[in-house]
């Protein structure tokens, strides 16, 4: 599809998250902003260059719990509508955000500068390196 004179790609992965809560920050002047993964659908498994065994397996951790197919994901607290600039992320094998070495962690908490009109970006990736992006523009 062409819009506004750039190519736009149809992604084979939808990535959601919970409405980001804000809340008052540690110290004064900050807000603390509070990130959950809600749902990863990836909607052509089938496509995925798998043997069938594989492809079972695959579409039961899809029904069980769609999360554990993300490999990383990161928050940009401040987007731009440009540049990613990623200041928190999460991915599988950190063991300091939580002590479970196959998964991501699903909920991150920032403490930031206060702001009107902030825009928060989250990109994830999975473990077949397909890119997702959620934005959403808080008061």
């Amino acid at each position: 599809m062409i819009k506004d004179g750039s190519i736009r790609f149809s992604s084979l992965q939808h990535l959601t998250i919970k409405k980001v809560a804000v809340s008052k920050g540690l110290q004064a002047g900050e807000e603390a902003i509070t990130v959950t993964l809600d749902n990863y659908i990836l909607l052509s498994p089938d496509n995925i260059p798998l043997d069938s065994k594989d492809k079972d397996r695959l579409k039961e951790i899809i029904a069980k719990d769609p999360l554990a197919l993300i490999e990383y994901w990161s928050v940009d607290p401040d987007y731009d509508g440009e540049i990613f600039r990623s200041t928190w992320q999460d991915y599988r094998e950190n063991t300091a955000n939580d002590s479970d070495p196959y998964h991501c962690v699903r909920t991150a908490t920032l403490n930031l500068p206060v702001k009107k009109g902030r825009v928060v970006c989250v990109k994830a990736v999975d473990v077949f390196g397909f890119e997702s992006v959620v934005i959403e523009k808080l008061n």
